[in-house]
């Protein structure tokens, strides 16, 4: 029986060399959809950690679900209270959100805590870097919209750390399908 096709296979218990792509080209759905409920849930944690900041210095509180806007609206999109700019960055925060977090629950395909952990943290940092450091400011609207890069370190490690509960999901998702699925079988 292949390992790489056991529900959560130990990586040290396998003889030989361990073949990542192997177990990265091989589709699990449970997987994906853990990623995507944990991308939900990271989501909602990383809005309202910004709410919380937003409240705490006397910014709009509605601000962190209206940065997404920024590309497509410009300074509009941060139009003080209810707007399009909400509905829009809304959208498309939780699209760019949950396909991190599919990606995320993919390439870690165990349910370790610790592993879960010190990858949600790198996988955090590397939105910092990428997203708010490299991406975002290429947009006109979020490079004048004067985004605090420290804050939104926070706010990614909050959204890193909350991924490891597709853990969670993922057990959650094969109690309901382990009966009629047998692991291991081509």
């Amino acid at each position: 029986m292949n390992p790489l096709k056991q529900r959560n296979f130990d990586p040290d218990t396998i003889e030989g060399e361990f073949n990542l792509v192997e177990m990265w080209n091989t589709f699990r759905a449970e997987r994906i959809r853990a990623g995507f409920f944990a991308g939900i849930f990271a989501s909602v944690m990383m809005l309202i950690f910004g709410m919380i900041y937003c409240a705490a210095t006397g910014r709009d509180i509605l601000a962190p679900m209206k940065i997404a806007a920024l590309p497509f609206m410009g300074g509009a999109a941060m139009t003080y209270g209810m707007g399009p700019g909400l509905a829009l960055g809304t959208v498309v925060f939780f699209i760019l959100m949950i396909f991190l977090a599919i990606v995320y629950a993919h390439f870690t395909g165990v349910n370790d805590r610790k592993g879960l952990l010190g990858m949600g943290v790198t996988w955090g940092a590397f939105g910092w870097v990428f997203i708010t450091n490299l991406m975002a400011p290429s947009f006109r609207g979020y490079l004048t919209a004067d985004i605090p890069r420290g804050v939104m370190f926070f706010a990614w490690m909050v959204y890193g750390v909350s991924l490891c509960s597709v853990a969670w999901f993922d057990k959650v998702g094969y109690k309901e399908t382990r009966k009629t699925r047998v692991y291991g079988k081509d």
